[in-house]
């Protein structure tokens, strides 16, 4: 069957997505994705954070306006029918930005480097709850929590871990939404060949990629020529930030918002749906996945 996924990328309480008006046009784009039919996914910062601006907005925090307006865009998201994911925990370290910086060790930090966990974090539960990488998780979750919030799914920032924090992270997690770091090119489900603590994970890949800010058009004739290419068993998947969006959505008074039709999100979602795609969520997916194989 010829399917798609997508994910609206790095939203948090914060940068693109701290004002009214901003989550009045991210509702926007949910409602036309709930109207087509078309179920998302949405990878969460649960805790904004912009050093130089002195910005530290978590959604678990009851008594900041920015992060109560915030979950109730959360729980409106819920309702038009998205899959909830932890996108890490702040989606930085150190004096980078949410969103921007890294959150887990890699091999090609020059600054701000998050630290790694040792092999000994894999040793016992007592090492394993002290580890860097299970707090930046526990601490996710608690967000969600705290707001009566579920997350189906974990992704990292930048799709970067260390081989011990990917580790730690796929005992949490049964669950991965990015590409397999041992399958990379794969257009398909897949799970990590070696075993985590508590059983198998699996990886939803996302091979084609994304539409970057400064590659708008070029990136949306490339996907939509790349998802041409694809087989009948292969995922359509990619991932979007919808602010990309926001310069074709209008606010008006005493109406709902105008949407054009020209925008970037819009023409992938018609050339998917023209083509005989069909758009899933990722819990059917890996549903589906699974099931032949019990």
């Amino acid at each position: 069957m010829l399917e798609a996924l997508i994910r609206l990328e790095d939203i948090g309480p914060g940068g693109y997505y701290e004002t009214a008006e901003s989550q009045m046009k991210l509702l926007a784009v949910a409602d036309y994705l709930y109207r087509h039919g078309v179920p998302f996914q949405v990878a969460v910062i649960s805790r904004f954070i912009d050093p130089q601006s002195g910005i530290d907005y978590s959604m678990g925090n009851p008594h900041n306006f920015v992060s109560i307006r915030f979950v109730q865009t959360l729980h409106a998201l819920c309702a038009r029918g998205a899959s909830l994911g932890m996108h890490g925990y702040t989606h930085q370290y150190g004096q980078s930005i949410s969103g921007e910086g890294y959150e887990f060790a890699y091999s090609e930090c020059k600054k701000d480097c998050p630290p790694g966990d040792p092999p000994e974090s894999l040793s016992t539960m007592l090492h394993f709850q002290q580890s860097y990488a299970y707090r930046r998780f526990y601490m996710a979750f608690s967000e969600f929590h705290a707001v009566g919030l579920h997350p189906d799914w974990f992704e990292t920032p930048h799709y970067a871990a260390s081989e011990v924090q990917r580790k730690i992270l796929e005992a949490c997690a049964w669950l991965i939404y990015e590409d397999n770091p041992e399958a990379p090119h794969s257009r398909q489900v897949t799970f990590r060949s070696s075993r985590s603590i508590f059983g198998k994970t699996y990886y939803v890949p996302t091979p084609l990629g994304y539409v970057g800010g400064a590659t708008v058009e070029r990136d949306v004739i490339r996907m939509m020529s790349q998802a041409n290419r694809f087989g009948e068993d292969d995922l359509a998947s990619f991932f979007y930030h919808p602010f990309l969006e926001f310069p074709y959505i209008h606010i008006r008074k005493n109406a709902p918002p105008y949407y054009e039709d020209r925008s970037p999100l819009k023409r992938l979602i018609q050339h998917m749906l023209s083509n005989g795609r069909r758009f899933v969520s990722i819990l059917d997916l890996i549903r589906s996945y699974i099931s032949p194989q019990l």
